[in-house]
């Protein structure tokens, strides 16, 4: 990993405690202690929380602001009167050059939102778009958009296939040209409603490595470098897959020989299969590095996504 990278961490957002991704920070800079943190926290979190405070401070620059962003703000609230927020200036950071990449596990529409705001738009996708590695068997797959645009025509869906092409050789080493899908009913090339059947004709036309269609049960199965789909598809989808995890991982009533089950399942033919170490979806179409957490992340989700964005700052950031 880059002995010069710095990463700024939105301190507040997300749905468990700033103190467990404090935590996650923690044990990060233990392991990688090369890596610089800038940590954003509120004004709130700093007055009543002064032990901790104290305590990042011997691992990170601490920035105060003076509000947070919660989970449920509408993005058009968040963008005109939270600017000074610590998910807004941590993107900042990155915007000034503070900061190599930014992470969050807060709001993703105040996240787009800022991101927009405070960073130049790329001239490959006209709106940002959420990406994910899932892993898979026998290989991983990047999987576009997850939640930052909710709809697309089919001119756009073909651009962000063009986006996830362009960036999929640095994320997963796949090639100069990838293997493209679009997520859709069923493979056959009748299915499907009219922005799918026209995009699918726009790829085939195109010099894009283009398998066709997908569906569902190919996400894990490494059926294409690249599967690419609307907002409102991926994210319903990674969302069902994450509570299917949630549930498996939940060790509440499990026998010993069912922990074991699990321990095999998350290996399978040598790849990591566990949902943890893939947290942290990389945010398209911007000139700057914004990761984004899942909102659950708990202190391990958090650490991992640390990680990825760590490993994005090393992969993609030249590419940006």
């Amino acid at each position: 990993m880059n002995h010069h990278s710095i990463i700024a961490v939105d301190l507040m957002g997300g749905d468990h405690t700033a103190v467990s991704r404090l935590h996650a920070l923690e044990k990060f800079h233990t392991q990688h202690p090369q890596i610089k943190l800038r940590a954003y926290v509120d004004e709130a979190f700093a007055k009543n929380q002064q032990q901790s405070i104290e305590n990042l401070e011997a691992i990170a620059e601490v920035i105060v602001a003076d509000q947070m962003i919660t989970m449920d703000e509408s993005p058009l609230l968040a963008l005109r009167k939270k600017r000074m927020s610590s998910m807004s200036l941590s993107i900042k950071a990155v915007a000034d050059a503070d900061a190599d990449a930014v992470l969050t596990a807060g709001n993703s529409g105040a996240l787009v939102a800022l991101a927009k705001y405070w960073l130049k738009s790329d001239a490959g996708i006209e709106r940002p778009a959420l990406a994910t590695v899932l892993p898979g068997v026998p290989k991983p797959t990047l999987l576009l958009d997850i939640g930052a645009t909710l709809e697309y025509n089919a001119e756009e869906l073909f651009a962000l296939a063009e986006v996830g092409a362009q960036i999929a050789p640095q994320l997963l080493a796949c090639g100069k040209s990838p293997e493209v899908a679009l997520l859709n009913v069923g493979t056959e090339h009748i299915k499907g409603h009219d922005t799918v059947q026209q995009a699918d004709r726009l790829m085939q036309d195109s010099d894009i490595n283009y398998l066709g269609f997908c569906e569902g049960t190919h996400l894990f199965k490494g059926y294409a470098d690249v599967i690419c789909c609307d907002g409102f598809v991926g994210n319903i989808t990674l969302k069902a897959c994450e509570g299917l995890m949630q549930q498996l991982q939940s060790n509440a009533t499990k026998t010993w020989w069912q922990r074991w089950i699990e321990k095999k399942f998350w290996q399978y033919n040598g790849v990591n299969l566990n949902p943890a170490q893939y947290n942290g979806a990389l945010l398209l179409g911007l000139d700057g590095l914004v990761v984004k957490a899942h909102g659950n992340s708990d202190e391990i989700d958090f650490y991992h996504a640390l990680v990825q964005t760590a490993t994005y700052i090393d992969k993609v950031k030249l590419a940006l």
